[in-house]
């Protein structure tokens, strides 16, 4: 597989991590006899790839400041090339094989696209009155 064919499958993984609510372990390692990958390393560096890409999608356009937070901490997970610690952006595409520049592209394409989508969207409602009552 050359490296444009790489590029291309990883941003794939990408886009349907973000679409999905969730991504279950077996769709992620289907092997050719339909088994599940059983290595418990692999599936717990698998949970943190997917949760940080979960932690973006829902925390891209927070406004509470809690939410605000955990998309700042997952954005600078996503942005370190931290080589040292095992569960680091950087370690976790290496042990998929995926390219972390081209994750990183996807995440900032997808974020532009959904932040113009939610502006797009957001209109203003109007404050029901509320009906007074005169005192008899």
């Amino acid at each position: 597989m050359d490296m444009s064919a790489a590029t291309e499958a990883t941003e794939m993984l990408v886009q349907h991590l973000l679409a999905a609510d969730g991504v279950r372990p077996e769709e992620f390692w289907a092997s050719e006899y339909g088994s599940v990958h059983r290595s418990g390393e692999r599936a717990l560096m698998w949970a943190v790839f997917a949760d940080g890409i979960d932690s973006y999608r829902r925390n891209v356009s927070a406004i509470a400041g809690y939410r605000r937070l955990e998309f700042a901490e997952t954005e600078s997970w996503f942005l370190h090339n931290d080589w040292d610690w095992p569960f680091s952006f950087v370690n976790l595409c290496e042990a998929f094989g995926f390219d972390p520049a081209g994750v990183r592209r996807v995440l900032r394409r997808w974020r532009t696209e959904h932040v113009e989508q939610t502006c797009r969207r957001q209109r203003f409602r109007p404050v029901a009155r509320q009906a007074t009552r005169r005192a008899a």
